[in-house]
């Protein structure tokens, strides 16, 4: 199944949200994110939008008022699949320690994600575009947040050295997950890419150097 039709339900404050709708709604979130994803931001026709949701321009219209709201929707909606928690809950690493949950969800860095497609879309469209530019920005400090909220239990807990700065090591994951991103959405040629087993094994190399001095 698809990335784009495998997504969270609308939360309450999605724009214009109607009982009853929700499933139609949900058809042109993802119809719009495909078109961003294709095209970009300027190229992107609401009558594509409508057309690839198999219904018509009225029923965004009906929801969005411009063609810059159903954008800013349809990436809130995308990113909040990608911020760590949903990705945590989706893998049902739920309960581990902040460690393994790293180590569980390094492997996803090197498949091909449509989700991460809009990402890798949305910073290129963000020097042009404020509300996209403020709708990047505020997902990636959410997901600062979220990533910086779980290396400070790994810290409690005794798993993560406490000297070691919370804002660089989240950071290095942050940097290290968007390159990875980047450069796979961008079909980097496979022979540079490593194997799963590599990539595992870089990934709990580092994670282990961030575990307390022993005594």
């Amino acid at each position: 199944m698809s990335a784009l039709e495998d997504l969270p339900s609308l939360g309450a404050d999605t724009p214009r949200r109607r009982s009853g709708t929700d499933r139609t709604t949900e058809r042109l979130l993802q119809a719009a994110a495909r078109e961003f994803v294709e095209h970009g931001f300027d190229a992107a026709r609401v009558s594509a939008i409508a057309r690839r949701a198999g219904l018509t321009s009225g029923a965004v219209y009906a929801r969005w008022p411009t063609k810059s709201d159903v954008m800013v929707a349809a990436l809130d909606y995308i990113f909040h699949k990608v911020l760590p928690a949903s990705r945590i809950k989706e893998s049902g690493a739920d309960g581990m320690r902040p460690p393994d949950v790293i180590e569980t969800l390094g492997p996803s860095l090197l498949e091909a994600d449509e989700s991460r497609d809009v990402l890798v879309q949305a910073f290129g469209s963000a020097r042009n575009n404020e509300q996209i530019r403020e709708c990047l920005l505020k997902f990636l400090n959410q997901d600062a947040q979220q990533i910086a909220d779980m290396i400070d239990e790994g810290k409690q807990a005794g798993s993560v050295d406490p000297e070691l700065s919370t804002a660089a090591l989240s950071l290095v994951c942050r940097a290290t997950a968007l390159g990875a991103q980047l450069l796979v959405s961008a079909g980097l040629d496979d022979r540079h890419l490593p194997t799963h087993d590599e990539w595992n094994r870089v990934i709990s190399t580092l994670i282990g150097a961030t575990a307390p001095p022993s005594s």
